[in-house]
């Protein structure tokens, strides 16, 4: 399982907008994926950031399945 399957899976299973800090313990709590990297919470964010709709990055997903609301949440479209 990748990173954003792994929050996708925490989103729906949610069934509500959860933010960065909230999926990542969820993901975390859940065993859904091994972070290895010394800062995983700014691995989380950037794979977050480029699933969401309206992200200018050039290496934005072709098809954005996240949606960031003002209060810096995420919800699946």
């Amino acid at each position: 399982m990748t990173i954003i399957e792994a929050a996708l899976t925490v989103l729906k299973a949610a069934n509500k907008p959860l933010s960065k800090d909230e999926i990542y313990d969820a993901i975390c709590k859940g065993n859904l994926f091994d972070f290895k990297a010394q800062d995983p919470k700014s691995i989380l964010n950037a794979q977050l950031r480029k699933n969401t709709v309206g992200f200018m990055g050039k290496s934005g997903a072709p098809k954005p399945t996240l949606k960031q609301l003002s209060d810096k949440k995420y919800q699946v479209l």
